[in-house]
């Protein structure tokens, strides 16, 4: 069974590894006699790769659900926008003079018109949080991240 530790932040086996990966001459004359070193390294970073697409998985993911999340809230949350009972309209106007049938029509759609230009407002109002809300989840989850990481940033 193998066992591997991790090095410390500091530790002279961290401050020997330059960021691209490559190890320095003293570290290589130092671990002559590790010939596995090597394939640990390439193991080490094949696990990273994966582990990282893993996290854009999840990212991915949840953009997914969340997105989805809003399409079944639009679809399931009643919309109560105006509109004209037009069976009613030809019942009670049916018989009337052309001139009151008229301007009963053009009052009724200027009542339904302020209505909709409210509920266009407040879906505005809705949408202008919801964005703001996304924002601050946005900037939550590169804070929790940064949090997690000790503030450095990992390629």
């Amino acid at each position: 069974m193998l066992t591997l530790s991790v090095a410390k932040l500091g530790s002279p086996a961290r401050d020997s590894i330059d960021t691209a990966g490559s190890y320095d001459s003293n570290m290589a004359a130092e671990h002559q006699d590790l010939p596995s070193l090597s394939i640990l390294f390439d193991q080490v970073t094949a696990e990273r790769g994966t582990m990282n697409a893993h996290a854009e998985s999840l990212d991915t993911k949840a953009g997914v659900v969340l997105g989805f999340s809003g399409v079944l809230v639009g679809l399931f949350l009643p919309r109560r926008y105006p509109v004209l009972e037009v069976a009613r309209l030809r019942q009670s106007n049916l018989t009337a003079p052309e001139g009151e049938t008229r301007l009963e029509l053009l009052d009724t759609q200027i009542v339904m018109v302020d209505e909709a230009a409210t509920l266009v407002k407040a879906k505005g109002r809705r949408v202008r949080a919801s964005v703001a809300c996304l924002a601050v989840a946005a900037a939550l989850v590169v804070v929790g991240t940064l949090i997690s990481t000790g503030g450095t940033i990992h390629a």
